[in-house]
């Protein structure tokens, strides 16, 4: 090990010390000391590292390098306080079903105006999960709609009664089909414009 990466390296552990309630950080620190196996030169594996120069064991610090790699996919829709534990459920999902995990949990939160806990983010990946694994093929009706049990009951709630609206205009021929279509397409511009 050269002396720059010696250098590095006890700059990372010392972050990993000194940082012992962000989650972020540590899992950081110890991304950049194994993917660069700066570990090497002191011990014959990662676990044996984090044990004798850390104090921690190898499942913490995988725990905390997962949580950090959730947390970099998160970070342009991540506005509140969290922590591990509540990033942990997300890890087990795909980085594009993360996000969509993590949103419907702050919905949920929000919808019953509380703070965001384990639960509502362990649900959400559950919910998301058993619909990647066990999802019906879509009917000519619903093919292309989200499926409802991802979004917020308040988003679920308005969602049944716009689909309500437009099932009784077009029954009752009160609008042209052409002035709702165009209507769909200013709301799509509409929600794409918040990407």
């Amino acid at each position: 090990m050269n002396k720059k990466e010696k250098q590095r390296l006890n700059k990372l552990i010392k972050t990993i010390n000194d940082n012992t309630k962000n989650f972020y950080k540590i899992g950081y620190a110890l991304r950049e000391i194994k993917d660069k196996n700066f570990y090497l030169k002191l011990c014959p594996n990662f676990e044996k590292f984090c044990q004798t120069y850390l104090g921690i064991s190898r499942a913490y610090a995988y725990r905390q390098i997962a949580a950090s790699k959730t947390m970099d996919n998160l970070l342009p829709i991540v506005d509140i306080q969290i922590n591990e534990a509540q990033i942990r459920p997300l890890t087990r999902l795909e980085p594009d079903k993360q996000k969509l995990a993590w949103n419907y949990a702050i919905d949920r939160a929000k919808a019953e105006d509380r703070k965001l806990t384990y639960r509502d983010v362990n649900d959400a990946v559950k919910i998301i999960s058993k619909n990647k694994q066990s999802r019906p093929e879509s009917t000519k009706k619903t093919k292309g709609l989200v499926n409802i049990d991802l979004v917020s009951k308040d988003f679920k709630k308005a969602n049944d009664i716009f689909f309500k609206e437009i099932k009784k205009t077009l029954k009752n021929n009160s609008t042209e089909k052409k002035i709702i279509i165009v209507s769909l397409k200013t709301l799509i511009k509409y929600v794409k414009s918040y990407e």
